[in-house]
């Protein structure tokens, strides 16, 4: 994946027939009739940001995940000021605050998460050496994950923010040709079906920021087809530290939690995270990972191809999520993958600087054996950039009263909103 800072001028004919073609239409909620709230969330005894932990308004259809910092920003209209904001993460009890707790503060509040206790039942009998029960899971992957190809209809949506504002948003409904698990050089294959895409020019000054490959990344999240991280899977000792966490219980199956960071004093820019798996068939059924940038400014040059000159850029931190889900069959498939990368630009002789904040989901909604390749004319390649890719499939009868593209709503919400136009397709 890779991050573009372009100088709004340089781009600004081929910007602006991009957004001709589009004609999706940007929410932008006026300012007086929307409140929002801020926050830390962190681990109450570690004191470890909480990343992808979830924030939502309670009864409500509006949800966002914390950063790699452990924040969130939720904004909403100021309707629901009388409810309460439920935050969430696995293995962790759920913390519900009152809205009108965190409009009485005047700093954004630390909220701790206490973890939850769940035993593994005693039936169950495995190696409690971390390393030896990633190795299990990593073997048992041609027995838990398709042996075959399958055909899946996923929804993408990426979202560039300047601050605490949108600047650009991009949706698509895609279909995906999955090779099997076994190993060969097959890879992910994807085009897109339906597609928009928004700019706001207004909240764009001198730098307009585009991501390169946010969909194919999207997929490359994977990490049962691309393991492990960066490194041979055989030589994982060498390059990172694993401990074994308390259990968590995920879709009503416990799970076991393997917690990995880069050994000490390595020169190597890796990655740290926790793997979960699934405790009766040892498939992995969660990753969630953050590449250790932090306070290395040589990792900015792995995201950023090109910038203008004068323009100093630098990688905050990069966040990333992977989920499978199991199919009635017994199969594990994989589900969702999520990115959060956010850059600090700053131009020289300029007092102040700003942040920018990329964002992409990938979702997948149905999964057919009856697969199919994608033409290769039409499948998205590593270099198209979303946004303006949509464009060639934009499709305003698809996606009727769903009009608006809507930031602050989850993605399984969206998904429910379009459901009957993937059902009519399928038909």
């Amino acid at each position: 994946m890779k991050t573009y800072f372009i100088t709004k001028n340089t781009f600004k004919m081929l910007i602006m027939s991009v957004l001709f073609m589009s004609g999706a239409m940007f929410s932008l909620r006026g300012q007086e009739n929307t409140l929002s709230v801020s926050g830390k969330v962190v681990d109450s005894e570690t004191k470890r940001p909480m990343v992808f932990a979830s924030v939502s308004i309670q009864d409500v259809s509006i949800s966002i995940v914390t950063n790699g910092e452990g924040f969130f920003t939720l904004k909403f209209p100021r309707a629901h000021a009388d409810k309460s904001i439920t935050i969430s993460y696995l293995g962790y009890h759920t913390t519900v605050i009152p809205i009108k707790h965190f409009l009485e503060q005047e700093k954004a509040p630390v909220i701790g998460l206490i973890q939850a206790a769940l035993p593994i039942p005693m039936t169950t009998v495995r190696p409690q050496d971390p390393l030896e029960l990633l190795r299990e899971a990593f073997r048992c992957i041609k027995d838990n994950y398709p042996q075959e190809s399958m055909q899946m209809t996923g929804f993408y949506r990426e979202m560039i923010r300047k601050g605490n504002t949108y600047v650009t948003l991009s949706e698509a409904v895609i279909d995906v040709h999955k090779p099997p698990y076994s190993p060969s050089f097959s890879v992910d294959q994807v085009g897109i079906y339906k597609g928009r895409g928004s700019i706001d020019w207004t909240r764009i000054d001198t730098v307009f920021v585009k991501f390169q490959g946010g969909i194919r990344s999207a997929l490359d999240l994977d990490v049962a087809r691309n393991l492990f991280m960066g490194v041979n899977v055989t030589e994982v000792e060498q390059f990172y530290d694993f401990k074994i966490e308390n259990p968590v219980q995920m879709n009503d199956r416990i799970n076991y939690v393997i917690s990995f960071n880069q050994i000490p004093y390595s020169e190597d820019i890796l990655f740290r995270g926790k793997v979960y798996i699934d405790v009766e068939t040892m498939a992995i059924s969660r990753i969630e990972f953050n590449m250790n940038v932090e306070d290395r400014p040589q990792a900015t040059a792995i995201f950023i191809r090109r910038k203008p000159a004068g323009l100093r850029a630098q990688v905050e931190y990069a966040a990333y999520m992977a989920q499978y889900r199991q199919l009635p069959e017994g199969e594990w498939v994989f589900g969702y993958s999520r990115t959060d990368l956010k850059f600090n630009a700053k131009w020289d002789r300029r007092l102040f600087s700003q942040n920018y904040t990329i964002t992409s989901e990938m979702a997948m909604t149905e999964y057919s054996r009856d697969s199919y390749k994608i033409p290769q004319e039409s499948r998205v390649k590593t270099t198209d950039i979303t946004l303006y890719r949509v464009a060639d499939f934009e499709d305003p009868g698809f996606w009727e009263d769903y009009n608006i593209i809507e930031p602050e709503s989850s993605i399984e919400n969206v998904i429910s909103r379009i459901i009957r136009q993937l059902r009519r397709r399928q038909r």
